[in-house]
């Protein structure tokens, strides 16, 4: 009963008083009745499916929609086109990619039809670039990156030349700001493999200086929201590498006082919309760490109060459209970890625990 009590309580003072609400120019837009409904996608790794939830953009909690199995084995990534129109997943058993219809409406899905294809050997990562014109996909078992043009009914077609070659074990892929580059980190090489986006074709060549120097284990990568700087969790040394990105050259550089240290085995990284927090989760330590973002050097301080629980090997992280709350995907205890986000602080309050099917390994949330 007392349980029962505080849950009860907790959703109580959310809808009252707020989650994350201020003043402070920090603060994300609030939500309104005009906003478009906001869906979380979920990937169940071991059982091959995905689930789809509603979010409550006033509470943050999330409530079941679907649940959909994936074609091949193994859902790993899931990602959303810039037009919320369709969702991309990754299949690491199968070496595929299929693409999905989202409903506007209530965000279920729907296989594409002709819209699984073959990629690289065990396919992890996926990134688009702004415009959603050009998808790619690294595969962590041939050491490369596939490459396609998204089709207005969101199938793929794989580039000419694709796939293209990476370090070792390329887990992490992202494409800056402009459209004009993309990277990927080596897990097994630590570094990162830096190309040039052709923005006819969508081909991809190495820019000069590449591979940059990372951490042991370099896991994963997140842009800041202008674009100046790459963060980079090495999974094997405990820390963060932070770049500043050259926006000429797409060149990147280490900081002043990077690497900086974060809990057991990140491997994954998420920035909030207003651009000030950076939160990293860590498998081992069962945590995720929170960290303010300084915008003239890149320096990253850990937030008071950071870090804070989550489940078991907490995989990846999402930060919602509005700013308000912070989602994680823990993939060996079947959940996400839903917290509330402090827009002054950055600082998180845990809100619930939400079970899924399977070892939640990814999430997506529209709007993001």
């Amino acid at each position: 009963m007392k349980r029962a009590y505080l849950v009860v309580f907790t959703i109580f003072c959310l809808i009252n008083f707020g989650c994350g609400s201020s003043n402070s120019s920090k603060s994300s837009p609030k939500p309104s009745d005009n906003m478009k409904p906001v869906f979380a996608y979920v990937t169940n790794n071991d059982v091959s499916s995905i689930s789809v939830f509603s979010v409550d953009t006033n509470s943050g909690l999330l409530s079941p929609v679907q649940l959909l199995a994936t074609p091949g084995g193994g859902a790993t990534y899931a990602e959303i086109h810039p037009s919320g129109s369709f969702l991309f997943v990754t299949a690491q058993s199968a070496n595929a990619i299929s693409s999905f219809a989202i409903d506007p409406v209530n965000g279920t899905l729907s296989l594409v039809p002709g819209g699984t294809v073959p990629t690289g050997t065990a396919p992890f990562n996926i990134t688009l670039d702004p415009d959603g014109r050009f998808l790619y996909v690294s595969n962590v078992g041939s050491n490369n990156v596939s490459a396609y043009v998204v089709n207005n009914n969101g199938t793929l077609a794989e580039i000419a030349g694709s796939p293209f070659a990476s370090g070792r074990a390329p887990y992490g892929l992202v494409t800056d700001n402009s459209g004009r580059f993309l990277y990927a980190t080596n897990r097994d090489s630590n570094n990162v493999s830096g190309y040039a986006i052709d923005n006819v074709t969508g081909a991809l060549a190495s820019i000069a200086g590449s591979p940059f120097a990372a951490g042991l284990g370099a896991r994963a990568i997140e842009l800041s929201k202008d674009g100046k700087f790459a963060f980079v969790p090495n999974r094997f040394e405990n820390d963060i590498t932070v770049y500043r990105l050259d926006s000429n050259s797409g060149a990147l550089s280490q900081v002043a006082g990077s690497p900086f240290p974060t809990g057991i085995e990140p491997r994954s990284a998420a920035v909030d919309p207003t651009g000030h927090f950076l939160y990293v989760p860590n498998t081992v330590s069962n945590d995720v760490w929170a960290f303010s973002i300084d915008h003239e050097t890149g320096m990253l301080t850990p937030i008071a109060g950071s870090p804070y629980p989550a489940g078991k090997e907490p995989f990846s992280v999402e930060v919602d459209p509005s700013g308000r709350f912070v989602y994680v995907a823990n993939r060996s205890s079947n959940s996400v970890s839903v917290y509330c986000l402090d827009r002054v602080s950055g600082g998180l309050s845990p809100l619930a625990t939400v079970p899924t099917p399977g070892s939640a390994v990814s999430i997506a949330i529209s709007g993001s």
